[in-house]
């Protein structure tokens, strides 16, 4: 008995050992990979612009979309922190995505302790394993997006709540939730505090105890610290830039995700998708742990029981159900939607499987594959083997473009062609303009590609010669 006892405890160790490196691998890896591609356009080079702006024009209230036009589709938080990683590292990619790796990483320590506080150790790191091997999470924090620093905010949230709930503490978790609440105002806006109620609701409503979780939070404190911490930006960006708060609140938060195709997006496109598409986009994003909670659920169903833990006649599985599926719901009736939207549930995910499951071989084999797969992920970007959009190669990876030096872009100007020219690249679509520039005794250069450089070749080659050229562009220098 002995023995089978100590080669049990041996095989238990190796496990938790090999999952710690699978974990330790997965977040390496992604750190490494943050500067081995360029940003792509539209997102990662759209808010590295504005971040980049930000640092030049020293205009930290109102993040730009353009030089002196204001961009009203996010709060600044994104902008803000690539900036002073900037500002204290350098304009590259590598900084312009470091801090959202480390909103990353805080997510992972959140989730670590928490799940610690409800079992043990070795489940804490099965949530680690189960968190970084998802691949809508491991990609999605190496990325210059809002959606890191939203996962975390909601993360602290959740946890402070439950903290509070569970364990009465007004004080400290109380008064946290609330300036998670803060801080996912200054990341997304409503949608983060409408993400965090429908979870708190529908939970409470589910275990019949909406009015002691009501009573549970300081309200007229707590409230106070969520007013002193939004309050101030809101304001003086609409001071700044009249019209932010009607085109925030009412486009972004209302027409946005209601009307399928919305045409009022100043800053893009909408993404036309069918309504509950999100549902798929968080099975294929959260796998293959998504697959794992369809295996528990299709075992409840069944009336085959689950392991038990220590905070179950609390509820835990329920709050984090409602945790995990509450993007989902608010997203199901949503015309505009993306994939990354499903993220701000993965926190829940983690700590809702390493709570009913246990930490075998299979799971760290599952997390190999998600390794195996990042990996070659990185590879095919890093060696450029898929064709993403992006202008570091005409313009240099290593932004040695003369910030000094006239840049134009034919009839198209993509966001990457501003990071990486500075700020230089300027759209020119007009014929006469063109003419009149190629008369004149200046030099300059233009971007154009190759399939209109054919229709203008007559009136470009006396004077124009190739600086660079790529798979679909040409770079000129013209006298």
């Amino acid at each position: 008995m002995v023995n089978k006892s100590i080669n049990k405890n041996d095989v238990t160790s190796s496990i938790v050992f090999w999952a710690a490196t699978l974990i330790l691998s997965l977040i390496t890896i992604r750190l490494v990979s943050l500067g081995l591609f360029p940003l792509y356009d539209t997102t990662e080079a759209r808010y590295g612009e504005m971040a980049r702006i930000m640092v030049e024009t020293n205009n930290w209230i109102t993040p730009q979309f353009d030089y002196n036009v204001p961009f009203w589709g996010k709060p600044p938080f994104q902008t803000w922190i690539s900036a002073l990683s900037f500002s204290w590292f350098g304009i590259s990619e590598f900084s312009a995505r470091l801090p959202h790796f480390v909103c990353g990483l805080i997510t992972c320590y959140l989730v670590f302790r928490f799940t610690k506080t409800l079992a043990n150790k070795n489940s804490a790191i099965f949530s680690l394993l189960i968190l970084t091997s998802s691949l809508g999470f491991i990609l999605a924090i190496g990325m210059v997006m809002t959606d890191s620093a939203l996962l975390m905010a909601y993360t602290l949230a959740m946890v402070c709540y439950w903290q509070c709930y569970s364990q009465k503490d007004k004080v400290v978790s109380g008064h946290l939730f609330f300036v998670a609440l803060a801080l996912g105002m200054l990341i997304k806006g409503p949608v983060a505090v409408v993400l965090i109620g429908i979870s708190l609701v529908f939970w409470s409503l589910w275990q019949g105890c909406f009015k002691v979780a009501i009573k549970r939070l300081p309200w007229l404190s707590g409230i106070l610290v969520f007013l002193l911490l939004t309050l101030p930006w809101y304001i003086w960006a609409e001071i700044r830039t009249p019209g932010f708060l009607e085109y925030f609140i009412l486009g972004e938060h209302v027409q946005r995700f209601l009307v399928s195709g919305w045409q009022g997006d100043l800053y893009g496109t909408a993404h036309v998708k069918p309504r509950g598409m999100i549902w798929l986009y968080w099975l294929i994003c959260a796998s293959p742990w998504s697959f794992i909670i369809l295996g528990l659920l299709v075992k409840k169903y069944r009336g085959i029981e689950l392991p038990q833990n220590k905070y179950q006649e609390q509820g835990i599985n329920k709050y984090l159900i409602c945790w995990m599926i509450s993007p989902l719901l608010l997203f199901t009736l949503a015309g505009n939607i993306l994939p990354i939207y499903v993220l701000p549930g993965f926190s829940a995910l983690a700590v809702l499987v390493a709570l009913n499951c246990q930490l075998t071989k299979a799971s760290n084999y599952f997390a190999l594959i998600s390794l195996v797969l990042l990996t070659i992920i990185i590879l095919v970007l890093s060696l450029g083997l898929v064709n993403k959009k992006s202008e570091a190669e005409l313009l240099g990876f290593d932004r040695n473009f003369s910030q000094y030096t006239e840049l134009y872009y034919w009839k198209k100007r993509p966001f990457s062609a501003q990071f990486y020219s500075k700020g230089q690249a300027q759209l020119l679509d007009n014929k006469d303009k063109l003419n009149s520039l190629l008369q004149s005794d200046s030099t300059f250069y233009i971007a154009i590609k190759l399939n209109e450089f054919e229709v203008l070749q007559s009136t470009l080659t006396p004077v124009c010669i190739v600086n660079k050229q790529t798979e679909n562009s040409l770079l000129l220098k013209c006298h």
